[in-house]
């Protein structure tokens, strides 16, 4: 069967008679729509987060044993949820606690703080409300007489110390960035990429290669982009003035907790160099 062409009336060609069957107008057919990817369900976030944190342990356990690994692992999730609780707050939330295999942990953000100060509140949060898993092994200790369970509290010191250095990404970076950007936006740039010059040789002088990289990829980050912080409102003089004291007050407790708990343990603090310890 021929098919009959469809012309307009008027126009040279055959057109529809009273009893004829009108063949419907073509109509433009909408593009489908892209494929967009669907976010995981809580089963499957669940299922992640549970292998992640498994994966996390078991890393610990081998290289330092399990108490280490029950300190760092419980100390990850109680500093990331001191973060997660200042997100919220700050508006910038909701937030998610996701854990990193052999690495840690990040709480997440869904948009920018709308001051510098509240990332500084948000940064110092997490090392802060992090101390408070050093509790449970000083209550163990005083409960059974047994000094050694304070070596957990010496590694969830230690974990929230070693964040609170100046080096990008590190919570550090994130809180002391600001107070610099305040006198110069380039000095923050500059401090950001000497800091990781140490750090870096730190790391690799005691074999922690991934260490290594995150720090050096921070500071990559820092010099391409000009900082590690997106823009938000700067410090006013008074926010930058308790910026410094808050940071050196979340230092100094960190330190006297990791301090006091490896002194109580009988754990040696080595000074590192950059061919192993001293």
């Amino acid at each position: 069967m021929a098919e009959t062409p469809i012309t307009e009336p008027g126009r040279d060609g055959p057109t529809a008679g009273p009893w004829d069957i009108a063949e419907p107008a073509a109509t433009p057919v909408a593009p489908a729509p892209a494929a967009t990817a669907r976010p995981a369900s809580p089963g499957q976030e669940f299922a992640w987060n549970l292998v992640s944190t498994l994966l996390l342990a078991g890393w610990i356990a081998f290289w330092a044993g399990p108490l280490a690994a029950v300190a760092l692992v419980g100390g990850v999730f109680v500093h990331e949820f001191g973060h997660l609780m200042v997100i919220n707050w700050a508006g910038a939330g909701p937030s998610r606690i996701r854990i990193i295999p052999f690495f840690g942990g990040a709480a997440t953000m869904t948009r920018i703080p709308d001051s510098d100060f509240k990332g500084v509140l948000i940064a110092l949060a997490g090392p802060a409300f992090g101390l408070t898993a050093a509790a449970p092994f000083w209550g163990l200790a005083t409960y059974t007489g047994q000094h050694a369970w304070l070596a957990g509290a010496f590694y969830v010191g230690a974990l929230n110390l070693i964040n609170l250095a100046p080096a990008a990404p590190l919570d550090g970076a994130k809180a002391f960035g600001p107070v610099l950007a305040r006198i110069h936006p380039q000095l923050e740039r500059a401090a950001l990429v000497m800091i990781a010059i140490p750090a870096l040789a730190w790391a690799i002088g005691r074999g922690s290669f991934l260490f290594a990289i995150v720090i050096a990829f921070g500071a990559f980050r820092a010099f391409a982009a000009g900082g590690v912080r997106p823009a938000s409102r700067p410090l006013s003089p008074v926010e930058w003035a308790a910026s410094i004291a808050l940071y050196a007050i979340v230092i100094a407790a960190c330190a006297a907790v990791t301090i006091a708990a490896a002194n109580a343990a009988g754990i040696t603090l080595a000074i590192p160099r950059f061919g192993g310890h001293r």
